[in-house]
């Protein structure tokens, strides 16, 4: 288990009636880039938003089996949510910088979720956020600039530097370069592939080619169903479900 940041056990999940995940068995690795594909409406986001519980915000919902991450299970009735989110940062689809300054967006969560933090631990969070994720040089003499009247790729980056500063050990990305133009893919990709080194990363896309280009492991969902789980390579050149096959070569989907 302690190579593993997820531990997932016959899990299922609904919305209401709905059964969206059915019977989810399988492990995710840790500081590695695992990939989570799938026609839509197969389960993919509503696999990532368990892992820090926020569907629940969704209206009535209930599950079954377990879900540990970090060897912890994150449905026992002890776990602080805020805490669970704290260590499970999420970036979504479409870039959501607060109507704040880059500043202030960058350090919301730690004015939320800290205690007694000085003005120069908050600068210190500032710059060394923006240095992870590449804007500092651009953006030191600009801090007091609204986060709205940056590129979707610079928000998208913002976004993950908002998250840096609680120090997360699991990262969620939900098709988090779906609304970016080509240059700000590879932009987002690159810096995907330089969190590894710090960071366990889950994301879910609908792109072939980015789970390829990206991901280490690759799990290929159908249904709310678990099909197959691999490392990537071994997924994409040699899938052992006719399923899978025939998703990755466009057949359905």
């Amino acid at each position: 288990m302690r190579n593993h940041v997820v531990n997932t056990n016959e899990f299922s999940f609904w919305y209401g009636d709905f059964q969206a995940l059915k019977d989810l068995t399988f492990n995710i690795s840790a500081f590695k880039i695992t990939a989570l594909i799938g026609p839509s409406g197969c389960g993919k986001s509503t696999f990532l938003k368990c892992l820090n519980r926020i569907n629940e915000r969704s209206g009535v919902v209930s599950h079954d089996g377990s879900i540990q991450v970090f060897g912890h299970d994150i449905y026992h009735p002890t776990v602080a949510l805020s805490e669970l989110r704290r260590q499970v940062g999420m970036v979504f689809q479409k870039p959501n910088p607060l109507p704040l300054s880059i500043y202030e967006n960058v350090i919301f969560g730690a004015r939320t979720h800290m205690r007694k933090v000085t003005n120069k631990q908050l600068d210190e969070m500032v710059e060394s956020s923006l240095k992870r994720v590449g804007l500092w040089e651009d953006l030191k003499d600009q801090l007091n600039r609204s986060a709205l009247t940056l590129s979707l790729e610079k928000q998208q980056r913002l976004c993950i530097a908002r998250l840096l500063p609680l120090k997360p050990k699991l990262l969620l990305l939900d098709e988090p370069c779906s609304a970016l133009d080509p240059a700000g893919i590879e932009a987002i990709e690159t810096l995907i592939k330089d969190l590894k080194k710090d960071y366990s990363i889950l994301i879910v896309t609908h792109s072939m080619s980015q789970a390829k280009r990206v991901s280490d492991e690759t799990i290929f969902m159908y249904m709310g169903e678990l099909v197959e789980m691999s490392d990537t390579k071994t997924l994409f050149e040699n899938p052992q479900e006719a399923r899978t096959a025939a998703y990755i070569e466009g057949r359905f989907g």
